[in-house]
């Protein structure tokens, strides 16, 4: 009996043995699936890796693996008055670097999001600190998707694929629709059972179509806590006449249409809308932004600006023909290292500064023009003079308009994006320069007598009708004469003393600071984001994979 008792145990515990193997044996090659969807061929290298982990207790076994979380800083997102879905807890430097050297070596069979990461890294999108790992559970991996997923902050998304050069086809993130695409890759949307908003990156090339330079720049510009890229890519400025706020354009404007209506611009005409001109007039003081002129609000970029533009290079033509072997007095630094300086002091992505950081004395690095404005003599100091804003490009483009073949319907053909931003610096600085002289910021009356100008000069383009670039000569050669006009007729009228030369100066700045931004955005080479109007900022937490 005790043989056969202890056989029946042998029996019993071989059995036993056996449904134990077999349930490991099903646990692994349970978790073999769960494995593939994120073992190092789908991160690529970047990460290590799923893992199992073996539960006693519970005779089974879980898998770990670890997902990519970024953000942009912390401030930005309170520019936008949004709060980010993901939080960056434990930056690290190697997982940027190493995503960085991976990517020459990325395949086909890495996931999406690395994939993604990998592109933000190399477009500096994303800053070292912006990334970190985070621990996700496998069994949470839904079995209709075949590789492991990573959560991700919609608008994020949103603005890092927007400085890689994508354009918006879609974007409403409280419904998980996003849809956009590019020279670099695209992102289209779907709504999961499980998960929810669901987004998927398809690479299209290895090098953006703007090039990794230009998307550096631009991921530069993303990148600053002030937001003032981020925002101008919804339309909202900061109005450096007004509080220092983001403000939508259509407040702005709305600013501007009493100054204009009594000044005698037709509120209804054929040839320009009232709207449009408040639009340039809003210009003189906004904030503006290099990469990525806002499509929502380029309608509002008034057409008679060509003709401002237009007329300056003339009359820089002209003056460089007549004081043949003067130096002429040019920007003092390169465009790029100007622009970089401003960004990495200031946090905005143009050199458009505060004023009351220009009133405490912090001043950027790169070299201010200094002018003694009391000189009557020098060139750069008359309202009428093209030498206000000289800089090489529009020298160049001065020089060339009688010589080569221009399409008169295009005015980027005469002035090309980079030109126009040029200029916008260089009036910058002068315009600081200005301020700096005067003691602070110029009063009420000293802006308001600007404004006015301003008004004034316009209100007699707004019988020529679009397109004005090859068809206003007259307004062309006779704008010098009008807007001379326009700052006696302000003027005139003026019972505070103010100087009247600086305040001419600096309405002349100003327009012409307007008229250079207008082309910048209407220019044939600038592509807006394909915002609209009914978009505004707003964000959700999603997934990619």
């Amino acid at each position: 009996m005790p043989d056969n008792a202890t056989l029946v145990a042998l029996v019993v515990s071989a059995v036993a043995l056996v449904v134990a193997a077999s349930q490991l044996t099903q646990q692994l090659l349970a978790t073999a699936y769960v494995i593939k969807k994120c073992d190092r061929i789908v991160t690529g290298g970047v990460t290590k890796g799923g893992t199992r982990q073996w539960h006693w207790r519970q005779f089974r076994f879980t898998v770990k693996y670890q997902g990519i979380c970024f953000a942009l800083p912390a401030p930005l997102y309170s520019a936008l008055g949004v709060q980010s879905t993901v939080q960056v807890d434990s930056p690290s430097r190697e997982l940027w670097t190493r995503a960085m050297i991976t990517r020459p070596k990325r395949t086909i069979t890495q996931a999406c999001w690395i994939s993604f990461i990998q592109d933000l890294v190399k477009s500096d999108c994303i800053k070292s600190d912006g990334i970190c790992l985070k621990e996700e559970s496998g069994d949470r991996i839904p079995e209709d998707l075949t590789v492991a997923p990573t959560r991700v902050d919609a608008i994020t998304v949103m603005l890092v694929c927007l400085a890689m050069g994508m354009q918006v086809s879609k974007y409403v993130p409280t419904t998980g629709e996003i849809s956009m695409a590019g020279g670099l890759g695209g992102i289209s949307s779907a709504i999961h059972p499980v998960l929810g908003r669901l987004l998927h990156y398809n690479v299209f090339a290895s090098d953006p179509i703007i090039g990794f330079e230009t998307a550096r720049r631009h991921g530069h510009a993303l990148v600053q806590e002030k937001g003032v890229w981020a925002n101008a890519v919804f339309g909202r400025f900061k109005d450096r006449s007004y509080r220092p706020e983001f403000i939508a354009f259509e407040a702005l404007q709305a600013r501007k249409f009493d100054v204009l209506l009594a000044k005698g611009w037709p509120q209804e005409n054929y040839a320009d809308t009232v709207g449009g001109a408040a639009g340039f007039l809003a210009f003189t003081h906004v904030d503006v932004y290099e990469a990525v002129p806002p499509s929502s609000v380029r309608r509002w970029c008034a057409h008679f600006a060509e003709i401002i533009v237009k007329s300056h290079l003339v009359q820089l033509a002209k003056e460089l023909k007549e004081h043949s072997g003067v130096q002429v007095d040019l920007t003092p630094s390169p465009l790029d290292e100007t622009r970089e300086v401003f960004i990495d002091r200031y946090g905005c992505s143009s050199p458009y500064l505060p004023w009351e950081d220009l009133y405490s004395g912090a001043v950027g690095s790169a070299k201010i023009i200094e002018l003694d404005l009391q000189l009557d003599n020098h060139p750069s100091l008359s309202p009428e003079s093209a030498s206000v804003l000289a800089c090489p490009g529009l020298i160049t483009c001065a020089s060339g308009t009688n010589s080569q073949e221009f399409d008169e319907r295009d005015p980027s053909s005469y002035v090309p994006m980079v030109v126009a931003w040029e200029a916008i610096i260089l009036a910058d600085q002068r315009l600081r320069h200005i301020y700096k002289s005067h003691g602070g910021w110029p009063d009420q009356n000293f802006g308001g007598c600007s404004e006015q100008i301003i008004a004034n000069a316009i209100r007699s383009l707004a019988t020529v009708g679009p397109p004005s670039w090859g068809r206003a000569s007259n307004a062309v050669d006779g704008w010098p004469r009008t807007f001379s006009a326009a700052c006696k007729e302000a003027l005139k009228n003026e019972s505070q003393p103010l100087d009247r030369r600086r305040v001419s100066i600096y309405a002349h700045l100003s327009v012409l600071r307007a008229a250079y931004y207008t082309i910048m955005m209407r220019s044939a080479s600038s592509i807006g984001p394909g915002i609209t109007d009914e978009m505004v900022p707003d964000t959700a937490l999603a997934y990619m994979a």
